[in-house]
């Protein structure tokens, strides 16, 4: 995790120029360095020379990671071919993230140089080509039993990969020459998520995982001050890794107990929890937050049930607490994105890309990453089974070029594309400076999980994994139907994904 707190006491005329940059109501707290934060400043590339040696009167300037240059060393690292100018096709459902026509935004600007330095470097051209998925599936099923091309890759949403593996369309992507699933450009519990048995059918990466589609709570200062809770010692708690579901749900609480006291006295209410464009998935975000996995799989591996009824209560606790509570809301047309924008809730829900509507926002609001069940754990941020991962087809006949291409897309996005959104809401959205560094703990914090990618075409799965948390999160009742469900699904996944090449 890397910092960008704005160091204080010097450079006045650099922070009055970042600040006559903004040119929404967001601002920019200005941080004092202690010698205590000189240790992390070591951390982000300051030498133990400047850190030992700091005084309150000296200035020590942020020193960034070049993520830029990291990326093009990855880059460099990949085999050197010349593919003399051919056509390299990419069908997707959508090419926003990928090869977007719309270069307005720095993160679409960004991704469209990235793909002329993929061109540049190997002598192709990169045409798109948009399809929905079904129709993806149903045209690459035709072309894999006529034995002829379709394209050089894929980008299927996780929620059909299963039903592009049931046809027999995909090819185990670890059998691809010179791919190495394991760098860092790749998220790995994507294609943990995405195998069964000896096979691996998709990955996702820094070139597939668009920033602003994970998902973050944000918070409402205002309202938890007057609860009597300090918001600002959440982010502490972030940053040390102490932020967990019990702790906010201390916040909760005061926030429920203040409304009593409003209530009483004639005033409204406010919301407590809320979600809006997460609202049909809060119960998985919740779910996997707080340590749990439908399934456990991976290669050479048969995939399980991955979690037990004693390991999801607490999730289960914590769920039915928020759809029977009378201040909370939990359904997707509701408004709640008004509510919080307007000052009326305490908590919210949703993707990052809500921040873009919240520059007049009246809330006095931030953003941290979705608590964790306990403080040994990570972060973990579901990612939605809509989003994008690479495959590549059965039938291609020369596995090297994909998987080549594939690796440089993700290697030439590494780190900075992500670190450029985040600098970009840092000058035009955000409102205090620990919530850039939230944005940029979250985009750290990326989960996948197999039942999300199979459970479409494999029903059993998912009748006894999101389904049923789902079917289950008001009524918390989900021992009446646990083990039946999990021993049926268990057989499918044994006679699905055997260890068998």
């Amino acid at each position: 995790m890397k910092f960008k707190h704005i160091p204080t006491f010097a450079a006045l005329l650099s922070v009055t120029a970042i600040l006559l940059q903004t040119t929404s109501c967001g601002f920019i707290i200005v941080n004092d360095m202690t010698p205590g934060e000189a240790d992390a400043g070591a951390e982000a590339g300051v030498s133990s020379a400047v850190t030992e040696s700091f005084t309150a009167e000296e200035y020590v300037p942020y020193v960034p990671t070049d993520l830029y240059s990291m990326s093009r060393l990855y880059l460099e690292e990949l085999p050197e071919r010349d593919y003399g100018g051919s056509v390299f096709f990419i069908t997707t459902p959508s090419a926003d993230y990928i090869d977007p026509d719309n270069t307005a935004s720095v993160v679409s600007r960004l991704a469209s140089e990235r793909n002329e330095d993929v061109e540049e470097q190997f002598g192709v051209t990169l045409i798109t080509s948009v399809a929905d998925a079904s129709t993806m599936l149903s045209e690459l099923a035709q072309a894999v039993a006529a034995d002829t091309y379709y394209t050089d890759l894929l980008m299927v949403p996780v929620y059909m990969v299963g039903n592009f593996r049931a046809a027999d369309t995909l090819i185990n992507m670890r059998t691809l020459p010179f791919f190495d699933i394991e760098q860092p450009y790749f998220n790995l519990e994507s294609s943990d998520m995405t195998s069964g048995g000896y096979a691996t059918y998709g990955v996702a990466g820094h070139a597939s995982i668009a920033p602003s589609s994970l998902s973050a709570m944000f918070m409402n200062k205002t309202i938890l001050e007057e609860a009597g809770t300090d918001p600002y010692a959440i982010y502490d708690s972030v940053a040390a890794g102490t932020w967990t579901w019990d702790q906010m749900l201390g916040y909760y609480e005061a926030v429920k107990t203040l409304n009593g006291e409003r209530t009483a006295a004639g005033q409204s209410a406010y919301y407590t929890m809320t979600a809006q464009n997460t609202a049909d998935r809060l119960p998985d975000l919740i779910f996997k937050a707080e340590g749990n996995d439908y399934v456990k799989t991976g290669r050479r591996t048969v995939p399980v049930i991955g979690y037990t009824l004693k390991s999801v209560q607490g999730a289960m606790d914590i769920l039915a607490k928020f759809y029977n509570d009378q201040y909370a809301i939990t359904d997707p047309t509701a408004g709640a994105v008004n509510c919080f924008s307007g000052g009326e809730s305490a908590f919210l829900v949703d993707y990052l890309y809500i921040m873009s509507w919240m520059p007049g926002a009246k809330a006095d609001w931030g953003v941290v990453p979705l608590p964790k069940g306990a403080e040994t754990d990570e972060y973990r941020t579901l990612i939605a089974n809509t989003e994008l991962v690479f495959a590549v087809p059965e039938n291609h006949t020369n596995g090297e070029v994909p998987a080549i291409i594939l690796s440089a897309l993700n290697a030439a996005s590494y780190g900075y594309i992500y670190d450029e959104y985040v600098d970009y809401h840092m000058e035009e959205i955000l409102r205090d400076n620990d919530s850039i560094n939230m944005v940029d703990m979250i985009l750290d914090t990326a989960s996948f999980d197999f039942a999300l990618a199979f459970g479409n075409a494999y029903p059993t799965i998912a009748s006894a994994t999101y389904r049923l948390v789902r079917d289950c999160a008001a009524t918390n009742n989900l021992a009446d139907y646990f083990n039946d469900r999990k021993t049926v699904a268990q057989g499918t996944m044994k006679e699905y994904f055997p260890l068998k090449h």
